[in-house]
């Protein structure tokens, strides 16, 4: 059974937050849709026995939960690969995702936040000290490891590239060295292609605008925008055409200087309808350098 937009946010959410007392209200304000929209999604949905209605109650059925099933997302893409010299001395025994923030590692906080919704078919690509991303498998021997030779001479769309074998059927691709402060970032279920970003008045790192819905204008530095983040769903048939477009332009001039995102959002963007989907600044902490990781950690003061 397919899902309408409205019908899918509510399952999920229902999902989610378990039976309770959901106004229609409270409804439209958490899933940002409109009241009329919501109360005729629910009519539906109860008719078709996705959802029970308990005198004031609403909660998903086994029904609604079959429903969702195909959107549940089975299978997560990270990449890790580079030297991260910004963030040394911390890097220089271990690369930067392994660097552990008031004792945890920076890419536990995104593995833990996959595993807690059921994703297990991890792949993770490393590079730099790549023995010491051997040391995951200790805490999640389901993770598999690929090492990428060529990250000192290329982009991380090399290692993209590496991942393609399991980068299908949808799919999260995610950068190692982002510290996740709510795991609830990371979706059971995704309906369609987009990418996580918080809204900023101004900014120097890169961004992009919202057109529409859909990602717009990609580039480093900008205002009345959204900053980057490297958290982003991919449906099956976009992520075929990403695989497609990061051979063609790897093999193309300066193709191994690309990151892995220019395909989608810089040189192929017509092909592609990336969603918007926004998170708190507080979300995620991205640690940029050493000073920002001794604010952080007052143990790297020392």
């Amino acid at each position: 059974m397919s899902l309408n937009r409205c019908e899918f946010e509510i399952l999920a959410f229902l999902e989610h937050n378990g039976e309770g007392e959901y106004s229609i209200r409270n409804l439209s304000d958490k899933l940002c849709i409109s009241g009329t929209a919501i109360t005729n999604s629910i009519n539906e949905m109860s008719s078709k026995g996705l959802i029970a209605l308990n005198e004031n109650t609403m909660t998903i059925t086994k029904k609604g939960l079959d429903a969702l099933e195909p959107y549940k997302v089975k299978r997560a893409i990270v990449v890790g690969a580079g030297f991260g010299s910004r963030m040394m001395p911390a890097t220089e025994d271990r690369p930067k995702p392994m660097v552990k923030v008031n004792g945890v590692r920076i890419i536990d906080t995104l593995l833990d936040a996959l595993v807690a919704v059921g994703i297990e078919d991890i792949t993770v690509v490393g590079g730099y000290k790549f023995e010491i991303m051997e040391e995951l498998l200790d805490k999640y021997p389901f993770v598999r490891l690929i090492n990428n030779t060529r990250y000192e001479v290329e982009n991380n769309i090399s290692s993209a590239l590496l991942s393609m074998d399991h980068f299908y059927g949808g799919c999260y691709f995610c950068e190692a060295d982002l510290y996740i402060t709510n795991p609830d970032i990371i979706r059971k279920y995704q309906y369609s292609t987009n990418i996580l970003g918080s809204w900023s008045l101004e900014t120097d790192d890169w961004c992009y605008k919202c057109v529409d819905g859909y990602l717009d204008d990609y580039k480093k530095g900008g205002t009345y925008c959204y900053n980057y983040y490297g958290i982003s769903y991919w449906t099956d048939e976009d992520s075929s055409k990403l695989k497609q477009d990061w051979v063609e332009l790897h093999n193309g001039a300066d193709g191994k200087d690309l990151f892995w995102e220019f395909p989608a959002f810089v040189y192929r963007k017509e092909k592609y309808k990336v969603e918007v989907r926004p998170c708190d600044k507080q979300d995620i902490m991205e640690i940029d350098n050493y000073y920002e990781l001794q604010q952080l950690d007052p143990t790297y003061r020392e």
